[in-house]
């Protein structure tokens, strides 16, 4: 007795994939600019000014990536 094993057919959509992708590369490109944004923001901080709020300099990358990924 021999068995058929039906899979469902998925066509290879090319245009699809490639709008995926351009949609990746571009929230990528934005979550980036939102990191340079928030870094370049925290970095124009004064050293008594980041000691107010508790922090310290080497604290702004992941502040900055913080705010890029809620972006």
């Amino acid at each position: 007795m021999t068995h058929a094993i039906q899979t469902p057919y998925a066509p290879f959509d090319l245009t699809a994939r490639l709008r995926g992708m351009v949609a990746a590369f571009r929230n990528a490109r934005a979550r980036r600019a939102a990191f340079n944004t928030a870094y370049a923001d925290l970095q124009m901080l004064s050293d008594r000014e980041l000691i107010e709020f508790g922090l310290h300099r080497s604290d702004l990358v992941d502040l900055a990536r913080a705010e890029a990924i809620n972006h």
